[in-house]
């Protein structure tokens, strides 16, 4: 016992140990961070900089992009990138080459760039709603990943996708197309990790629990929701009545509360997995992920789905 005891105790400081070194020369590595107009994206490109990293930071709009210019060093450098467009990804790897020193690659590519999509019942939802939430959440990813991955090759680097503790359990009321795009991104994920392990990339996965972002804006959760709403028609409408969109209203109107606002903690896990010399493949950011959250995805699904539906909305014609 005690020997199993001792081995226990060498394996968790070993791995606490290699946890904690380091790379070396940040300011001989580029680091490309998408989605950083607000939010993690826009915070990390400011770490990263200060850090003294080479920083690419591609924005949606481009007085994003002139401000973050503005509030950083020298050093970084911005382009903009809609992720959802191949020919915005091919100008921004052009952009890059011509960035990069003729010898160098990319040390790091952040797909960061997320959209919160549309939330309602499935019913309401259409096909529309779940392709514009996988533009961005995943084809996004897969797309800048493949064309830069040459680039991180050649620098032995790593990628770093953003997932969501959604992506590894669809809590209710939950965007069904946001579940479904993160879900792609943790598959899409551990596929490139293990196809890429005899190459020397690494591949991390951010998952994050609920943090104050412009993702859960209320207003525009509100909005989304009541625009899925009222896609469906009479029937389904009437089905669920007026008391499902009160009960759904106070689940959103108190998102503030139950979300967290040390954002630094994700920024944190983003620079480990940028900076360790062994970053984890996984990153569960946020107490309610890290607790609540990772237990319902171990228990079983008969529990965990009582656990879920016990308190969410109902409708009045299910009663």
């Amino acid at each position: 016992m005690l020997l199993w005891v001792t081995v226990l105790i060498g394996c968790f400081t070993l791995k606490w140990f290699l946890g904690r070194l380091k790379i070396k020369n940040y300011g001989e590595k580029y680091v490309l961070v998408t989605g950083c107009d607000t939010g993690f994206g826009n915070l990390l490109a400011k770490r990263l900089d200060r850090l003294g990293f080479q920083v690419i930071a591609a924005c949606l709009k481009q007085d994003a992009a002139a401000e973050l210019k503005k509030t950083s060093s020298e050093r970084l450098q911005t382009l903009q990138l809609d992720v959802t467009s191949e020919d915005d990804i091919k100008s921004a790897l052009t952009k890059v080459k011509s960035i990069l020193p003729s010898n160098k690659g990319l040390w790091a590519v952040v797909n960061n760039a997320g959209v919160g999509g549309a939330i309602g019942p499935i019913e309401c939802l259409n096909r529309k709603d779940y392709l514009d939430s996988l533009a961005v959440n995943l084809f996004g990813v897969i797309d800048v990943t493949k064309m830069f991955l040459p680039l991180i090759r050649k620098e032995k680097g790593r990628v770093v996708n953003i997932a969501s503790m959604l992506g590894r359990i669809a809590l209710t009321p939950a965007p069904a197309p946001y579940c479904v795009a993160k879900y792609g991104v943790e598959a899409f994920s551990d596929c490139l990790r293990r196809e890429v392990y005899h190459q020397g990339i690494k591949v991390s996965i951010l998952e994050p629990g609920y943090f104050n972002t412009e993702i859960i804006n209320t207003q525009q959760v509100h909005k989304r929701f009541q625009e899925a709403f009222n896609q469906g028609d009479s029937d389904f409408q009437q089905y669920y009545g007026q008391e499902f969109i009160d009960q759904t209203t106070m689940l959103i109107n108190k998102l503030p509360e139950t979300s967290s606002n040390k954002l630094f903690k994700v920024i944190d896990a983003y620079e480990h997995a940028i900076t360790a010399r062994y970053p984890k493949p996984r990153y569960i950011v946020g107490k309610d992920a890290k607790y609540f959250v990772r237990l319902l995805w171990t228990i079983p699904e008969w529990v965990s789905d009582f656990v879920i539906c016990l308190n969410s909305p109902r409708p009045q014609g299910s009663r």
